[in-house]
């Protein structure tokens, strides 16, 4: 395995003006005692509270702390994509910001990594949540380990520690970031999990809210389309054109068939379920043609540069490095 000689340390920012200190503090003092060298890039997530200002101080007391001012709020995977794609570490491990991860946990996950592991989840130990969150957690977690095929058996602490390579080719959007364990360890690699405990926040109020449930509900049905048909759309939109043709073909031609050589009356008897199967014959077409679409998309998408999906107000460093300003 590569030698690991750098850990970089993503910490998305909303709202957490209270707690980047202690953060920082804590996560320097763990860092420091490793023998490696290390960055922490705290990304600012459009916060309306004085978090950009808490960076830039942070910056200036740690020399390895670097800050991403992002031009409004993208939510928490845009950020951790922006983090990820600007980390220079080996081994890049991605964390929330409101210090109920405990920094301490980071010699854990790089005993693991160094162990040959080239991904380390956290699953959780202990977590202050009520009853029904943790039983609604739960199923949740069991059928995202059904849906993409990997035994974990948590998926949704951002917690985690990744090798640098799994992370390149991620291209994380929407709120694919609940399922970044499942969608890099299916691809083969070694993998395992690290118990944790999620602490209570000391500060701020939590980002998570009970609608948000309907949401993760979605993305599931997103996470089973992106593992299982991401790169072949059309065996998916393909599969449904064709058994719609097919039942709607057969529908017209029986019907058809029974007024030719039956006296079936389709006007009178039949018209309804000629027409559905007509019906079906054309829904079965459509899907086809968007099966054709989607597939030249993927090809188009991966032929061509992307243009990055978030956009950088500012680069946070010591006053002795530049501020970069991009559009």
């Amino acid at each position: 395995m590569p030698v690991i000689q750098k850990i970089s340390v993503v910490a998305p920012v909303y709202n957490e003006e209270k707690n980047i200190p202690e953060l920082c503090k804590q996560l320097h003092q763990v860092l420091s005692n490793l023998p490696y060298e290390f960055e922490i890039i705290l990304i600012n997530d459009g916060s309306a509270d004085l978090s950009h200002q808490k960076i830039y101080e942070m910056a200036l007391l740690y020399p390895e702390v670097k800050g991403i001012d992002l031009a409004g709020n993208y939510g928490q995977t845009l950020a951790l994509r922006a983090g990820f794609e600007s980390a220079k570490g080996d081994v890049i491990i991605a964390m929330d910001s409101d210090l109920q991860h405990d920094p301490k946990d980071i010699a854990r996950f790089m005993q693991k990594i160094e162990e040959g592991y080239d991904l380390v989840g956290g699953a959780k130990e202990t977590r202050p949540d009520g009853w029904f969150k943790s039983k609604l957690s739960s199923l949740a977690h069991k059928v995202i380990s059904k849906l993409a095929q990997v035994d974990m058996s948590y998926f949704g602490a951002t917690y985690k520690a990744y090798r640098s390579y799994l992370l390149t080719q991620t291209n994380l959007l929407g709120d694919s970031h609940r399922f970044m364990g499942a969608i890099v360890a299916r691809k083969g690699i070694r993998y395992t999990e690290i118990p944790i405990t999620i602490h209570e926040r000391a500060h701020g109020t939590s980002n998570y809210k009970m609608n948000k449930v309907w949401k993760v509900l979605l993305d599931l049905i997103f996470l089973k389309f992106f593992i299982s048909y991401l790169n072949k759309p059309f065996r998916l939109f393909g599969s449904i054109g064709f058994l719609f043709s097919f039942v709607g073909l057969a529908g017209v031609v029986s019907i058809s068939i029974g007024n030719f050589f039956f006296s079936l009356n389709v006007k009178e008897e039949y018209l309804v379920e000629f027409f559905s199967s007509a019906f079906l014959i054309v829904m079965g077409l459509l899907f086809l043609s968007i099966g054709v679409l989607a597939e030249i998309g993927v090809y188009n998408y991966y032929g061509q540069k992307r243009k990055s999906p978030y956009t950088i107000r500012t680069i946070i460093k010591k006053p002795n490095h530049a501020k970069e300003t991009h559009s």
